[in-house]
């Protein structure tokens, strides 16, 4: 037999499980202790972190728009939305205030996310010298009401600076919504000494003049027609097919079943069509804003033709030489742009189906299309004549 050996006790320097049991607790609960001790230090510790990173970044922001001391513009509210029409204007302005004279480090950009989080601060650091550059666009009236309200904000909030809302569309809705808000309008922009108002069509122009008939208004192309496939660093593409860019949100206007018909009559004739559209499916940041624009430019420069509803889809066509058919959408603004580049032969304006098939033969002819917007400089020289006195004095 095997001997028998004895069984290890505390004696020896080992503990029996009993009493293991016993400093596993004790451990546990010295654990316990700690962390209850120590949650709220750390939370406090993690607070205290928290409040040194905004300080800095309000800091930085502070900096951002008080130097260099001096003369600055601000554009207040730039998007971050995947709308890439509303992020072209933000850059086609920006390089006509550079032709202004403004140097690129007075030229103070904040996105609607600096707006959203610090306006009551920026209204604060703004000084009473700075030149407001509100951006273009089609955000007047009350069908967009964020960016509208914005455009108030800034016009109550910097009354003693010199003010221009740069070429935008002006829409009241019919209905009790659309007076009433109409005449609250007034109330912000009608009489204002330091503001200049700017339309980008004919029909905006008597609808500024006729609600603000105090306040200096002009009447400007839409401001993206004043730069060129260069503005944005796009290049010429091989054109192949066609491609249809028409809207989906509220203001659409083709029916559906017209928008079925022209596609039936376009696979009728064999013409080969993709889609698209304005936006670009993510987030834009100052840093990406170009690439973005840019992308979208070559990829309109690469059909043969293009087929839209969006304003911006029709003008980034006329700069990229892409022949195209522009229909309306639920207001005004595609035809009164229309109305500028008539003169371009391979931008043309259809109000039916019927007639995009008329134009269809000529225009997926043409070769070789080349945007010139000589026409349309003494429009833009009216405006940035004003933008240079108003900047400078």
């Amino acid at each position: 037999l095997a001997p028998q050996l004895p069984a290890l006790g505390e004696a020896d320097g080992f503990p029996n499980s009993a009493s293991g049991q016993t400093g596993e607790m004790t451990t546990m609960r010295i654990s316990d202790s700690l962390k209850r001790f120590l949650r709220p230090v750390y939370w406090w510790y993690h607070r205290q972190w928290e409040h040194h990173l905004e300080r800095k970044r309000r800091l930085k922001k502070w900096r951002e728009i008080v130097f260099p001391l001096g003369q600055k513009v601000y554009l207040i509210g730039t998007p971050s939305h995947d709308n890439l029409g509303d992020s072209a204007i933000v850059l086609a302005q920006k390089a006509f205030l550079k032709s202004c004279g403004w140097e690129e480090e007075r030229i103070v950009e904040l996105t609607d996310e600096d707006y959203a989080r610090d306006w009551e601060r920026i209204r604060k650091w703004v000084p009473k010298n700075g030149f407001i550059a509100q951006l273009g666009g089609g955000h007047l009236g009350n069908q967009w009401r964020n960016e509208e309200n914005l455009h108030r904000r800034q016009v109550s909030a910097f009354a003693k600076n010199r003010n221009v809302i740069f070429p935008q569309t002006i829409c009241y809705l019919p209905g009790e919504d659309g007076d009433a808000e109409g005449k609250a309008s007034t109330e912000v922009y009608d009489g204002r000494k330091k503001l200049t108002m700017v339309a980008r069509e004919k029909q905006s122009y008597d609808i500024m003049t006729s609600l603000y008939p105090n306040t200096r208004v002009l009447l400007t192309p839409d401001i993206v027609l004043s730069a060129s496939m260069d503005t944005f660093g796009a290049k010429p593409q091989r054109r192949e097919g066609v491609l249809l860019c028409l809207r989906s949100d509220k203001e659409r206007s083709l029916p559906v079943e017209e928008r079925e018909n022209l596609e039936e009559m376009l696979r009728s004739k064999g013409i080969a069509f993709g889609y698209t559209d304005m936006y670009s499916g993510q987030k834009v940041t100052k840093q990406s804003r170009e690439m973005q624009v840019r992308e979208k430019m070559e990829e309109l420069a690469s059909a043969q033709l293009v087929i839209t509803d969006r304003l911006h889809g029709m003008v980034f066509c006329a700069l990229a030489g892409t022949p195209c058919i522009a229909m309306s959408s639920s207001n005004h603004k595609v035809r009164g742009t229309y109305e500028w580049i008539s003169y371009l032969p391979y931008v043309r304006y259809a109000k039916t189906p019927e007639e995009v098939e008329r134009y269809l033969p000529e225009l997926l002819a043409m070769e070789n299309c080349r945007y010139d917007n000589a026409p349309l400089r003494p429009w833009f020289d009216k405006l940035a004549e004003v933008v240079r006195k108003d900047a400078h004095n």
